[in-house]
């Protein structure tokens, strides 16, 4: 540990010599024509070996400068695209700053352009609204990764959780070449990626894939990044292998490759443990899709939607291992086993453009639970349920996505997408629960559950683009079926002791019980876009979305008999059919011209939704859902791109949304006794008014970015799980209904900024927020307010090539304010903080050390528990080319981890806490294979 502080201390004091101020070097760039040029790379470079000393970009007046230059002999190098490259030795005056003369540059003639560009390289410069890093001009330890060389560049952060964070906004998308072999945030790419073979960087805000196709901005951007390799980089591949074991028998491996070319792209992955690591983060989960991942319109869905872009049709139940995307389970809490293997091909040529990709993962879960609720009463009175439980998932999913897009010709598109899921889950919860009034008044259940489901789907869809001889004149048509089914069996058994209600209808009571479930849904979806430009900035878009979605539900419970017969429960069992209906037309016109795009639409929707149930399937009708919804909503958007790398954006959309499947369904669920869920068939739609407004300023010459955004919004008929709590039993049934009056503020305000450039950049957060909710609870309607405050801070010190610094901290305080119980107002404190250190010492070792800080407070229940994360590895770089890594890993220093959550709802609060997997040892070795050249033979 004093090693350690006495490093830290040298850091910090080499740190402060280098920030001690010796020079300023100020000046100004114009042309020939004396018009400043703005946006100007300036160099200062070493003499004896052209080594770049600092670097900066002219303001919006051609101005410059440098700030804490030691001095020494200088070089001063202009270059700006389009213009020759200007060189000169600099004159230092004896005592203080320095005025450069006016610095002119020349057109280049077209002749000389390519020369002059590959020789006037420079750490960054301005191309368009693309900005360009030169990655030989960023230094870092031999066998880095992609991800240690974006910590170098100005202007690009790694947040904690391995984000790519560019001028205050999260990136996208990032491509290889051009292209987008992997989707998202792409960490598979940022984390193998030997930086060596990086050509260079750029940074831009990529159009929509329906603007490209149409020619029409629709104000959808993506902040994207695009890797350039080397050309001897693309000859062969990437990837790495490792395995580690340690104490315990913890165990962890996992293996990658990659390889691609101009026209085939490729990728392998594997991983194996059990060290509650996926192996994945949902992030490399959506790299991984690669060219299969979202692309904007590839839904079909045309028009726009309640948030202001494009219209999403979905009709689902909300299950994760029912979605198409590769899942991500939450491994961190508990105890599990993982492992998985998917393959990725991409292929790209003659505008024939396939991708597919395949993933197959499987865990094995056990979590120890402890949770608290305490549920206030309108009499001010309270009671507090526990559950200690004992749980154990072992789920499989199998997720096949395929995806062919080809270009016709110059006016005719086709897209074609097809996804398949199967999946299977198995459960088993022991729990303990109790039921808490007073010392004398209390009651428990031992709960038994079992539970296997089988599920699987398929969709496909079609998506045909044309584009006219007529600049601007645009059509687009999409059709989509999805096919859904899912089968589950499961044993529910339950012991109540102590206070057993007399009420013979209650389902806290002793129960042995069986139920079945088969669930099946088809929905067929198409939807129509033309677009007419009615002058040059003026284009009238209409649009029509057509939808179907029929679901059945085949739900029974029977009894287990003391003579183990089994009786069909006729209030628990139900079948359900569904059906639901929407036709949506509209139209819009938008203006477009000179960075500024306006868009002011209407839309008529219409939701018809139809259903009946009964007991078992073909058993005498019990109800009818017959129901007809008409809105016209309204839609306006607007945006406008100013010079600087300006942007303001404001938007006002009413959305309307039709219930879930899954809250439709007139049947109860007594899984948990406790906690009853029962289905409305008489749900609305709800309606939401949403206004949203924002301002976003990058300077790539200061690189000072400040973002700002307010967004409100406001429910009509707003679906919410009204409760009824039974006065003898304390037990809950959720139903949900339709309540109006909600609302939601959220403003947002980030600033970021440079302390020394290249050395240290800090960025600040603050994200207010409040909300009102209403709900029924024993047939009273009753608000709930939340007041929160979040701030934030991050800063990064990287003053040396060998040692480095990422620090954050957040604070989160919750004040939560009860209509009918005020006396229970409650206020929740979140803090957390964290830090990456990482150093090189001589030899190839390297010291990473990783701290993360959680404290979650709530004074009202004496609630205050501190969680301290202190993570340590020593590894060291073997070989001539550093492809090896001998690494020794320490978890959890202290022996502290465990999952701990709070939180504060309509009117209760609750508290939970995990056993989750705490300090153990690893040893392992990785070889890293980092364009790996393939040679060719005659």
């Amino acid at each position: 540990m004093k090693f350690l502080i006495s490093y830290l201390l040298l850091a910090a004091i080499t740190f402060a010599s280098h920030a001690q101020s010796k020079l300023t070097i100020r000046g100004v760039v114009k042309d020939t024509t004396n018009v400043p040029l703005d946006y100007t790379s300036v160099l200062l470079l070493s003499p004896k070996d052209s080594a770049l000393v600092a670097y900066t970009l002219t303001n919006k007046d051609g101005e410059y400068q440098f700030k804490n230059v030691e001095k020494q002999p200088l070089l001063i190098k202009a270059t700006y695209m389009g213009y020759l490259p200007i060189q000169k030795e600099l004159v230092l005056p004896a005592t203080g700053d320095l005025e450069v003369d006016e610095i002119q540059l020349m057109p280049i003639l077209q002749e000389l352009y390519e020369v002059v560009v590959k020789a006037a390289k420079a750490p960054l410069m301005m191309r368009g609204d693309t900005l360009e890093y030169d990655a030989s001009k960023f230094k870092v330890p031999p066998g880095a990764s992609l991800e240690e060389l974006l910590r170098k560049l100005p202007g690009i952060e790694i947040d904690k959780d391995g984000n790519i964070v560019a001028q205050g906004q999260q990136v996208q998308k990032v491509t290889v070449d051009g292209r987008r072999f992997f989707g998202g945030n792409t960490k598979m790419a940022t984390q193998n990626l030997n930086a060596e073979s990086i050509s260079k960087l750029q940074l831009y805000d990529d159009k929509s894939e329906q603007s490209k196709l149409t020619g029409v901005e629709d104000g959808v951007k993506e902040k994207t990044l695009n890797v350039q390799l080397k050309e001897e980089a693309k000859k062969g591949g990437f990837g790495k292998l490792s395995a580690a074991g340690g104490t315990d028998g913890r165990w962890s491996s996992n293996a990658s490759f990659n390889k691609f070319d101009k026209v085939n792209q490729f990728s392998i992955i594997g991983y194996g443990n059990n060290i509650n690591q996926s192996g994945l983060s949902w992030d490399d989960l959506q790299e991984f899709k690669g060219s299969s991942a979202f692309q904007f319109g590839d839904t079909g869905d045309f028009g726009f939607n309640g948030s202001g872009g494009m219209n999403f049709i979905s009709f689902s139940g909300g299950s994760n291992d029912e979605s198409f995307e590769i899942p991500f389970n939450n491994l961190n809490s508990g105890y599990s086993n993982n492992q998985a293997i998917g393959i990725n091909y991409n292929y790209l040529k003659n505008k024939k453009d396939f991708s597919s990709n395949y993933f197959y993962s499987r865990s094995d879960q056990t979590i120890e639970s402890f949770n608290s609720r305490t549920n206030f009463l309108q009499d001010n009175t309270s009671f507090t349920s526990t559950d200690q439980s004992l749980q154990n998932n072992m789920a499989g999913h199998h997720r096949v996505n395929l995806r062919f897009q080809d270009e016709l010709d110059s006016a005719n598109t086709i897209t074609i997408t097809a996804k398949g899921r199967l999946s299977s889950l198995t459960t088993a919860l022991a729990s303990h629960q109790e039921l808490i009034r007073s010392s004398t008044e209390q009651s428990q259940m031992d709960r038994n559950n079992q539970s296997d489901k089988w599920s699987g789907a398929f969709q496909g869809t079609a998506i045909y683009r044309h584009k006219f001889q007529k600049n601007g004149r645009n059509f687009a048509a999409s059709i989509s079926d999805t096919y859904s089914k899912a089968d589950q069996n499961g044993i529910q058994k339950s012991v109540v002791d102590l206070m057993n209600s007399t009420d013979p209808n209650t389902y806290f009571r002793n129960l042995d019980q069986l139920n079945e479930a088969l669930n099946s849904s088809n929905q067929i979806k198409s939807s129509l876009l033309f677009v007419e430009p009615i002058k040059k900035v003026f284009f009238w878009e209409t649009f029509y979305n057509f939808s179907q979605s029929k679901s059945e539900t085949n739900r029974k419970v029977f009894d287990v008999e003391a003579s183990d017969t089994q009786e069909l429960n006729p209030d628990l069992s139900r079948f359900f059919d569904n059906t639901i209906t929407y036709n949506r037309f509209g139209s819009s016109i938008r203006y477009a011209n000179k960075g500024s795009n306006l868009s002011v639409g209407l839309a008529a929707s219409n939701y018809r939704l139809n259903g009946q149930f009964s007991v078992v399937e073909a058993s005498e009708i019990l109800g009818r859902v017959d129901k007809n919804y008409l809105n016209f909503t309204p839609n306006v958007s607007y945006w406008k791109t100013m010079k600087g790398n300006k942007r303001i954006n404001a938007s006002y959309a009413m959305g309307v949304t039709p219930p879930n499947i899954a809250d439709l369904q007139p049947f109860k669920d007594i899984s948990n006794p406790l906690y009853i869920r029962e289905g409305n068939p008489d749900l609305q739609p709800e309606v939401s008014h949403s206004f949203n407004t924002g301002y976003d300023m990058y300077d790539p010459a200061t690189f000072i970015n400040l973002r700002f955004s307010f967004n409100s919004t406001f429910y009509q008929n707003q679906v919410v799980q009204n409760q009824t709590i039974d006065p003898e039993t304390f037990v809950t049934t959720y139903k949900a209904g339709n309540v109006s009056g909600g609302q939601r503020y959220y403003p947002y305000l980030g600033f970021g900024f440079p302390i020394v450039k290249t050395k240290a950049t800090a960025y600040f957060s603050a994200n207010p927020s409040y909300s009102k909710s209403l709900s029924l609870i024993n047939s009273i309607e009753t608000e709930t307010k939340t007041y929160s405050n979040n701030f934030g801070v991050n800063l990064n010190l990287t003053p040396l090539e060998w040692f480095s610094l990422y620090t954050g901290s957040s604070f989160r305080l919750s004040k939560t304010k009860y209509e009918q119980n005020p006396a229970q107002n409650q206020d929740i404190i979140n803090w957390s903080a964290y830090s990456n250190m990482n150093i090189k010492f001589p030899k190839d070792f390297y010291l990473d050390v990783k701290f993360n800080y959680n404290r979650y407070e709530n004074e009202s229940f004496g609630f205050d528990q501190k969680v301290p994360i202190l993570n340590a590895f020593v590894y060291k770089l073997l070989g001539e080319a550093k492809k090896w890594e001998i690494r020794l890993s320490a978890y959890d220093i202290f022996k502290q981890n465990q999952t701990i959550s709070q939180f504060a709802g309509q009117n209760y609060v609750s508290t939970g806490r995990i056993e989750t997997l705490s300090r153990y040892f690893l040893l392992g070795v990785t070889y890293n294979m980092r364009g790996v050249e393939v040679k060719k033979y005659r």
